[in-house]
This record gives structure tokens, C-alpha cells and sequence, in this order.
């Protein structure tokens, strides 16, 4: 007996995204399969003038139509939806359709040859059924309720028609139908499990090797792919770097465990403060960048900067404990042809300084030339208040 848990196991929805990209890569098999089945019932119907040959030929041949239309639908819809779990979703509705219309025109087959008691039309039809039901099980397997129902509507007519002729010959056939039925459900099983592991397996490498483990923010590989994606499409782009103020002490005072905790609930603030288009990453330590995109003014990333300081000298609660700590952010601001390493650069220093200067908020100016007194502007925050720290404690982002 299969458990619910072990054939429809619950899927992350990035699982369930590829699952469903791959059913539009069966366009070949399906073209084979709609053609042969369309040329077996025109001729099944041309040898005998029963309608249901007919009919099979139109719903197989549309439901073939249709699975291949739909292909082409979503290999041309490169646009991702904002909501790909709903359009997922109404994409497999229309794939498990589509099949079910060709998998009731092939038991609609099977069961008219051998009620029919056609010797020939029988071989055509038994090797229409195991070529159907091979292509199921090998193709759409990942979607596992489509495939056990589409090999339910076309193998179980075949097997009860069988066993209605008075032959121990067709008895035999019913139950190697029946038996057959069975092994294809269990081989879909295995299928359906083995691809979701293997899928899984891809998709937490690389997740790996773009994300922090220890926050699920993006990283450095990670932002800088958001950024050459980001500067096709937007004019204005802003990089904020920022320091937390008083972590070490966190650290030393109530050990690593609860550091770890902090850089956690600073990295789930800075995602709920940060706007959707941004990228969130840490570049390691307590060193964070946010980079915001569709900007039309730099007092809309002032703005955010300001609110991301606010928000992260709000007090923590971690083991029980109210913990203080506060922020240095740099903001440097550029257009889309601005290589990101100059952005960082400026937001770094930016960063450096109003670290030395008590924490908050330090807006580089775009010119190398000015005076540093006159390079940033700052805005301190209204909550923790950090101490200026010694240069040497400063580590630059621009290392790899």
C-alpha cells in the first residue's frame, strides 16, 4: 500500500516550479504519440465504420493538439509571473486535461478492438496501450496523480474487456493488463521520488553557492548577479554597507551562539524593511550590503537608508536577554553604467566614516576630490549610539 506521504509528498515550491517546467519538454513524445494514436483509430474506424474509433481519433488527436499548444505557451513565457505558484498550478491543470482526454481516448480504443472480437485491431491497440503507458510512466511521472490517472483510464478498459471474452488466452491478457497496471504505478512512484531528490539536491547547491548559510541572505556571487541583471533594467541604482555597532561585545559577553541569533534577526529586519525589488546579502562578520533598484530620486534610498538604521536600533530579544546594538550604513548612489566595485567602494568608506563618528547613516558624494569633511553627509539615528572605533578594527568589503 503506498502512503500519501511516500506517492504525493509535499514539495517546496522550488521543487514544484521545476517539476512543472519540465512537463513542457515533452514535445516529441507527445507529437509521436498523438500522430500514432490519431492514424490506429482512423484506421481502426475505416476497417469497421464504429463510431468510437472516430471519436478517439478527435479526442486523442485534440487532447495532443492541446498538450502541444501548451508547450509552446510556457516555453515561450520567459516573463517569470508574479506569482509563479498560481500559474504553475493553472498549468498543470491544463496538462493533466489534456492527458486525460488522450489517456480516455486510448482505453476507449482498447476496450471498442476487443469487444469487437477483431484480432488484428486488438494487436494494434495492445501496442498502442504499452507504448502510451510507457511514455506516461517515463515522462510524466513527475506529476505522479496525472500519471496514475491517465494509466488508469487507458489500461483498465483494456483489462475488463479482455476478461470478458470466454478465452483463457484473453484472461491471461486481462491479468498481465491488471499486473502491468500495477508495476507502471509503483515504477511511477520510484520516478517521482527519484527526480524530486535529485532536483532538491540541485537546487541546495545552489542555493550554497549564493547564499549565507547561516542567514539565507544572498552573497557576494549572489549580489553581484542581481546587480548585472538589475543594471539592464533600471536607470538609478543604490548600494547601502553597513556595520553593526556592538556586536563584538555581544559576542564576548553572551558568546557566539547569541551573535549568531542577532545576525539572523537583523538579516530577517533588513528583508522586511528592504523594498521587493532589492537584494539583501551579508559579505560575511556583520557586514551587510542591500542593493535597491528602480530609483527615480536618491531621497527615496536616503529614505530607506535612514529607516534600515532606525529599525536595527530597535532592541533584540535573544535567550531571554534585551540586547542593544546599532548600525553604520554608507550610501553611495549611481547610474545603472556604474561599475558595482566603484558603488561599493563609496558606500564603504561612507560606511567607515560615520562608524568613527558614533554610527548612523554617512550619503557618499560621487566626487574623490571633495574634502572628506564635505565627501559625506550623515544623519545619526535616534536610538543606540555607537562608540568610534579605531581604523585598524575597519575590514573592507571589497575583499574577496
Amino acid at each position: 500500500m503506498f502512503g500519501k506521504t511516500v506517492i504525493f509528498r509535499k514539495e517546496s515550491e522550488d521543487v514544484y516550479l521545476a517539476l512543472i517546467e519540465d512537463l513542457a519538454r515533452t514535445l516529441l513524445p507527445t507529437s509521436i504519440m498523438g500522430v500514432t494514436l490519431v492514424i490506429v483509430d482512423l484506421f481502426a474506424w475505416s476497417a469497421t465504420g464504429n463510431t468510437v474509433f472516430l471519436a478517439a481519433a478527435i479526442a486523442g488527436g485534440s487532447g495532443s493538439a492541446a498538450k502541444i499548444l501548451l508547450m509552446f505557451v510556457q516555453k515561450q513565457n520567459c516573463a517569470k509571473p508574479k506569482n509563479q505558484v498560481k500559474y504553475a498550478v493553472r498549468l498543470e491543470a491544463m496538462h493533466g486535461m489534456a492527458t486525460f482526454a488522450v489517456a480516455a481516448s486510448v482505453g476507449s480504443v482498447l476496450a471498442a478492438a476487443f469487444s469487437l472480437h477483431e484480432p488484428n485491431l486488438q494487436i494494434l491497440s495492445t501496442g498502442l496501450l504499452f507504448g502510451y503507458c510507457s511514455g506516461v510512466v517515463s515522462r510524466t511521472a513527475i506529476r505522479p496523480k496525472i500519471a496514475i490517472i491517465a494509466l488508469v483510464l487507458a489500461a483498465a478498459p483494456a483489462a475488463f474487456a479482455a476478461s470478458l471474452i470466454n478465452s483463457p488466452a484473453h484472461n491471461i491478457l486481462a491479468a498481465m493488463f491488471g499486473v502491468f497496471l500495477l508495476g507502471a504505478i509503483e515504477t511511477v512512484r520510484h520516478t517521482y521520488l527519484s527526480t524530486v531528490r535529485h532536483i532538491t539536491s540541485r537546487i541546495e547547491m545552489a542555493k550554497l553557492a549564493r547564499n549565507d548559510p547561516l542567514t539565507g541572505l544572498a552573497n557576494r556571487l549572489s549580489l553581484r548577479e542581481a546587480y548585472r541583471e538589475a543594471s539592464l533594467t533600471t536607470r538609478c541604482i543604490a548600494i547601502h554597507c553597513l556595520d553593526l555597532d556592538g556586536f563584538k561585545s555581544v559576542n564576548d559577553q553572551f558568546g557566539h551562539a547569541a551573535g549568531d541569533a542577532i545576525l539572523v534577526n537583523v538579516a530577517q529586519r533588513l528583508s522586511e524593511v528592504a523594498p521587493p525589488n532589492a537584494t539583501v546579502a551579508r559579505f560575511g562578520g556583520d557586514e551587510f550590503v542591500i542593493l535597491q533598484t528602480e530609483i527615480f530620486e536618491s531621497i527615496e534610498a536616503e529614505l530607506l537608508a535612514k529607516e534600515i538604521v532606525n529599525s536595527l536600533a530597535k532592541p533584540f530579544t535573544v535567550q531571554s536577554r534585551i540586547i542593544e546594538i546599532g548600525a553604520s550604513l554608507g550610501l553611495s548612489v549611481g547610474s545603472a553604467s556604474t561599475q558595482l566595485d566603484e558603488l561599493l567602494q563609496l558606500a564603504d568608506e561612507a560606511s567607515y566614516f560615520i562608524k568613527r563618528n558614533g554610527g548612523g547613516v554617512a550619503i557618499a558624494s560621487t566626487s574623490h576630490f571633495s574634502p572628506v569633511s564635505e565627501r559625506f553627509r550623515t544623519y545619526q539615528s535616534k536610538g543606540y549610539n555607537a562608540k568610534p572605533e579605531p581604523e585598524q578594527e575597519h575590514t573592507h568589503r571589497l575583499k574577496p
